[in-house]
């Protein structure tokens, strides 16, 4: 009697894997954690039958198109779900509603997703990983982030971002690591990275960034690693950079720094700062062209760029080191006189405050992979694309190793826009006249100068007139 208990209980056991069954094209194992692994196997939509216990689903490198409010509607216990590098286009609304034990959300690689419902993530308190990038996304809906109060990492590059709305990370409280290069990005906002504070890294490079506002990282006191490198800036207030009192590591090179008195409110701030920083190279004024902000003298950064028609000419005539120009529409300074400020003043002149109109760029050529082991997930390492041809790029300088991608280059500027382009320090009106007579200005110089001379021919014509009566 009990070799035939034991005969059933082996038959059963047997029975058991095929009563629940794998989904065809699929490969199911119990160990370390119930998973379905249904990658490349060139599947154009999530398979059926997907056993309800399972807790991981590989579904990367197929050819799935949509993703249906039912398709995991039965797998309650998953906390992985990979369905990245397809052409999915479609994310139905609820379509990861009751995954609330889900940890890690990957769906990059997904060029033409490009609109996300914004309650797509909703209910996924536990989320701890979150891969939107290479997605072909320009803006991130009102909220789409909100309740994912155990977001850690957030990746969003290779995107086609150009604003980001204000908090949008409000409730992202505890996340740590924010990938937002490689994006079309122009301005850093006051509080468009709002609420993230414990932010750790924030990758901001290779983006169009030509203004940071004055409280743009003011909750940023525990960030330690800020890549800004390849952007379109000119300067950088003291008063941005003052709460990132835990920065260790900076990247600003590649931009198009204004080495003159504007740049003294940072230049300041370099001398407090006690971590790893790239080069500034100066643009412009063309005497320092090529030199590190930090490391000019203090009279170095006396009087501003000569003219306004100057400075733009100027740039537009003057290729930077990395092949950028900067954009037609980019105000570059505040109205300030050229010259003869108070040496308070010059040194209390800061960087626009208006911000920019978009414009159009082309996209750049992505070739970045995520990491897909949890255990790494800590590494910023970017692999490149089976598919990428092109030759090999050096290593942008820093502790995280980033690989640097191709610059776009504007497309030939009309010499016709250079003759009618506004002034970048300022409106047209009349020149101040100078309160001092600051030694070190030769225009200042040449003014008094021709006053001197105006006196003298005055007072010999009358010496000699009065000779001449007596």
């Amino acid at each position: 009697m009990s070799s035939g208990r034991l005969l059933c209980l082996v038959l059963w056991l047997n029975l058991v894997p095929v009563m629940n069954g794998c989904p065809s094209k699929c490969v199911c194992y119990s160990e370390p954690r119930p998973t379905v692994a249904c990658q490349q196997q060139g599947l154009f939509s999530i398979p059926t039958g997907i056993p309800v216990r399972s807790q991981r689903i590989f579904l990367q490198s197929n050819k799935l198109t949509v993703v249906r409010s039912t398709s995991f509607s039965s797998v309650h216990n998953l906390t992985v779900l990979w369905m990245y590098s397809n052409n999915i286009s479609h994310i139905e609304a609820g379509a990861f509603y009751g995954l609330e034990r889900l940890e890690e959300l990957d769906i990059g690689d997904n060029n033409n997703l490009r609109i996300i419902s914004p309650s797509a993530f909703r209910g996924l308190s536990k989320l701890h990983t979150l891969h939107l990038h290479r997605c072909g996304l320009s803006e991130l809906p009102v909220g789409v982030f909100r309740g994912l109060f155990s977001l850690q990492y957030l990746y969003l590059q290779d995107n086609s971002l150009l604003v980001l709305h204000e908090d949008t990370f409000l409730d992202l409280a505890n996340l740590t690591y924010l990938f937002l290069h490689n994006n079309k990005i122009k301005v850093v906002t006051d509080h468009m990275l709002r609420g993230l504070i414990n932010l750790d890294r924030l990758l901001l490079h290779q983006n169009r960034i030509v203004h940071v506002q004055q409280r743009a990282f003011s909750d940023l006191g525990n960030l330690t690693t800020l890549f800004l490198f390849f952007n379109n800036l000119t300067m950088l207030t003291a008063e941005a950079m003052n709460p990132l009192v835990s920065l260790q590591y900076l990247r600003l090179n590649g931009n198009q720094w204004i080495c003159d008195c504007r740049a003294r409110p940072l230049w300041d701030w370099f001398k407090r700062f006690k971590g790893s920083s790239s080069d500034l190279e100066c643009l412009l004024p063309t005497s320092l062209l090529g030199r590190d902000l930090k490391r000019l003298k203090s009279d170095d950064l006396e009087g501003c760029v000569d003219t306004p028609s100057q400075v733009q000419t100027s740039i537009f005539n003057t290729k930077a080191h990395y092949g950028k120009f900067l954009s037609l529409d980019d105000p570059l300074v505040e109205t300030i006189p050229r010259c003869c400020l108070s040496e308070n003043d010059k040194s209390s002149i800061i960087s626009s405050k208006s911000l920019p109109d978009p414009s159009s760029y082309n996209s750049r050529q992505i070739t970045n992979n995520p990491l897909k082991d949890k255990e790494n997930i800590s590494r910023t390492k970017f692999e490149r694309t089976k598919n990428d041809t092109r030759g090999k790029q050096s290593l942008n300088d820093g502790p995280l190793g980033t690989m640097t991608n191709n610059i776009d280059q504007l497309d030939k500027i009309n010499p016709e826009l250079l003759d009618n382009l506004e002034s970048s320090t300022g409106p047209t009106r009349k020149k101040k006249k100078c309160s001092k007579k600051p030694k070190s200005d030769p225009n200042c110089l040449k003014g008094h100068g021709g006053m001197v001379q105006v006196s003298a021919v005055l007072f010999l014509s009358s010496f000699w007139l009065s000779l001449a009566l007596s």
